[in-house]
């Protein structure tokens, strides 16, 4: 059955509530208006008993005056301050009664009303202000000495009782019954009011606890049956079962509401019969990564081994300079008349060289700690016959103990170009060690210099060692590989030289090449560096051993 036909509940409610809202909504716009009036009323109420409380004070001080003034006559001794005080209070509450009577004004020219009673007081201030004024002046003549009783109580009494030919008693006393009056209308029309607004509320409290009971069983019988429903079918579903069906609603909310509980019902049945489906995969994943963890396990552990193992031939690459500093220090002890100039510069050159040895140590510990680190290098213009003679320097103690020849330019170009001094010599020295250490006993290492073109210079290295085989160049440049004929001729070598001189080659914006030489034995380094600004030619001679 389709809903069209249902009620919606929802529209009940609001029909409910609407017919709550619309009677308390005109119960509390008559409850506001009898409060404002019940306010009014009392305000009038206070202002009345204000005016008359401030006639009576006032009528109290006339007399104050009066006893004054017979005193005055009578012994002449009277204090002026008293008349003083008196006449100031009269007046101060002349301004109560003027300010009073200002607000009734107010309140009834707000609410429309004109009432007569203000004019009548308006008329009462004028006299009160004229009394004063009379009296003040009468009293100021008793303050001279020579004024007689006889001539002046008759003037005295006359002044306080009759003013413009009315009497002063007379009209305070009919302006406080007046005063009175309003008073008790006043308050006589406040309780009316406060009753009205007390029937009014109480209709209003009945109306609404009837309304609300009324409604509330209303729509509880009307919620029972799409409750139950609710609760019957999420009791099924809290215990697996999620065949229930929400088919047995009336209102159109709830029909909705039980469409939704069952497409969400076919999900939870969908998705179950998927987490069945997906379990089984997830069994067979798990089976394989689990075989594929053992296997990376088993790797790790060889890698491991392999790391301690280059961690323990660390040592061997601190061979080069190392032998360097033994060498030049066993030179400079052999020499049969030793000179401080020899000492000097056999100890210049080993600190040079542990200089050097300091800048690979720092590398090696950079690949040690991270394959992926790269040492600092910050190119500069400079010269190429710097870093060039502290190579060979380096790679003339090796070659001597080795029996290797050194054939190198009688002069070296003093080229300027674009390279990290320190970088560039750590390059010159790698190429040159593995040239010589990887030369036969009695081989030939020769270094050649050559302006290829306007940008760039080479520098090539060539020996006539164990070379390298056609398939093995691509891997030259690997960190820590070596093929089997170098770890024959040179167990204790790491692997590491040439992948830290292409790193740092690059870095500085050059490129290194490995090839084997055309005659078929040796192998030729070609080192091609950016060329800097040009300057004036330097030479520094440079003998071949």
């Amino acid at each position: 059955m389709g809903s069209a036909g249902f009620t919606g509940y929802a529209i009940k409610v609001r029909l409910s509530l609407l017919g709550l809202a619309v009677p308390a909504v005109v119960l509390a716009a008559l409850g506001w208006f009898v409060l404002v009036e019940s306010q009014y009323r009392l305000e009038r109420g206070r202002i009345a008993s204000d005016i008359f409380t401030a006639l009576l004070s006032f009528d109290l001080e006339k007399a104050a005056l009066r006893n004054w003034s017979y005193r005055s006559t009578s012994y002449g001794n009277a204090d002026p301050g008293v008349r003083a005080a008196s006449l100031a209070r009269m007046q101060t509450q002349i301004d109560r009664i003027s300010d009073k009577a200002g607000r009734a004004a107010d309140l009834d020219l707000r609410r429309g009303k004109v009432l007569a009673e203000h004019d009548d007081r308006l008329a009462l201030l004028a006299l009160l202000n004229e009394a004063v004024r009379k009296l003040a002046n009468e009293t100021a003549v008793l303050l001279d000495a020579d004024r007689t009783p006889a001539t002046a109580i008759p003037r005295i009494d006359e002044s306080f009782d009759i003013l413009r030919g009315i009497s002063l008693a007379e009209a305070l006393a009919g302006a406080m019954d007046t005063e009175a009056e309003a008073l008790e209308r006043e308050r006589a029309r406040a309780n009316q009011s406060l009753s009205a607004a007390r029937a009014l509320f109480l209709s209003a409290g009945a109306f609404g606890l009837v309304a609300t009971v009324v409604m509330a069983v209303v729509l509880a019988r009307r919620l029972r049956q799409p409750l139950h429903h609710l609760d019957t079918g999420l009791r099924a579903y809290r215990a697996g079962d999620f065949t229930y069906r929400f088919n047995q609603f009336r209102d159109t909310e709830f029909i909705k509401l039980g469409r939704q509980l069952n497409e969400m019902a076919d999900e939870v049945e969908r998705a179950r019969t998927r987490a069945a489906q997906n379990r089984a995969e997830l069994e067979q994943n798990v089976a394989a990564r689990t075989a594929e963890l053992r296997q990376s396990v088993d790797e790790l552990a060889a890698s491991e081994a392999a790391r301690q193992r280059l961690l323990a031939d660390v040592g061997h690459e601190l061979r080069t300079p190392v032998t360097v500093i033994r060498g030049e220090a066993q030179v400079a002890l052999r020499a049969k008349q030793p000179r401080v100039q020899v000492y000097r510069a056999a100890l210049e050159r080993i600190v040079e060289v542990s200089r050097q040895m300091g800048h690979l140590i720092e590398d090696l510990l950079v690949l040690v700690r991270d394959p992926a680190g790269r040492p600092a290098v910050v190119p500069v213009d400079t010269t190429l016959a710097a870093p060039l003679a502290q190579a060979i320097e380096t790679a003339r103690v090796i070659a001597a103990q080795r029996e290797v020849s050194l054939h190198i330019p009688d002069v070296l170009p003093d080229i300027q170009l674009r390279a990290d001094p320190a970088r560039l010599r750590q390059v010159l020295t790698c190429l040159l060690d593995n040239a010589v250490r990887y030369s036969n006993v009695g081989g030939h290492v020769t270094l050649a210099v050559r302006q290829e073109d306007a940008r760039q210079i080479a520098i090539e290295i060539t020996d006539e060692g164990i070379g390298i085989a056609k398939a093995d160049l691509d891997l030259a440049f690997q960190r820590g590989w070596r093929s089997d004929t170098a770890r024959a001729h040179r167990p204790d070598g790491l692997g590491l030289g040439l992948a830290i001189a292409r790193q740092l080659t690059q870095e500085q914006g050059g490129r290194l090449e490995i090839a084997n030489r055309p005659e078929g034995t040796g192998t030729r380094a070609v080192l091609h560096m950016p060329v800097g600004a040009p300057i004036a030619p330097k030479e520094q001679q440079w003998k071949s051993s």
